[in-house]
C-alpha cells in the first residue's frame, strides 16, 4: 500500500513539473501571476500592420510641424536615428524632406 501511495505521489509530482512555476503556488502575489491566455504570436499581414503602425506613430511624433514630412534635424531631435542616418538614401527625390511613403519604400514595406 505504501508503494502505491508513493507511486501516486510521484505521478502527481511529475505532472506538476510540466506547469509553469508559480501559477499554482498560493503564495505567489496575484500581480505576478499571468492573467488571461498567453499572447498570440503575430504573423503575416497582421505583423506587417503592427510594424507599419508603430513606424507611423514614431514618424508622426517626430513630425513636430505636422506637415507629413520629416527633415533630418527633426528626425535627430526626435531620436529617430535610422531616418537621420539614412536620410539621403530615403530622400530619393532630393527634396530635403522625407515622407512616410519614402520611408516605407526604403524599408520595403
Amino acid at each position: 500500500m505504501k508503494k502505491i501511495l508513493a507511486l501516486v505521489g510521484l505521478v502527481l509530482a511529475g505532472s506538476a513539473l510540466g506547469q509553469e512555476p508559480g501559477w499554482t503556488d498560493p503564495y505567489v502575489p496575484p500581480h505576478v501571476k499571468r492573467v488571461g491566455p498567453p499572447p498570440v504570436e503575430t504573423r503575416g499581414d497582421a505583423l506587417k500592420a503592427q510594424v507599419e503602425k508603430k513606424l507611423r506613430d514614431q514618424f508622426d511624433a517626430a513630425d513636430t510641424a505636422k506637415s507629413g514630412t520629416l527633415t533630418r534635424s527633426q528626425a535627430l531631435a526626435a531620436g529617430f536615428g535610422y531616418v537621420a542616418e539614412n536620410f539621403d538614401a530615403i530622400d530619393t527625390r532630393r527634396a530635403g524632406v522625407v515622407r512616410f511613403d519614402d520611408l516605407k519604400r526604403h524599408l520595403g514595406l
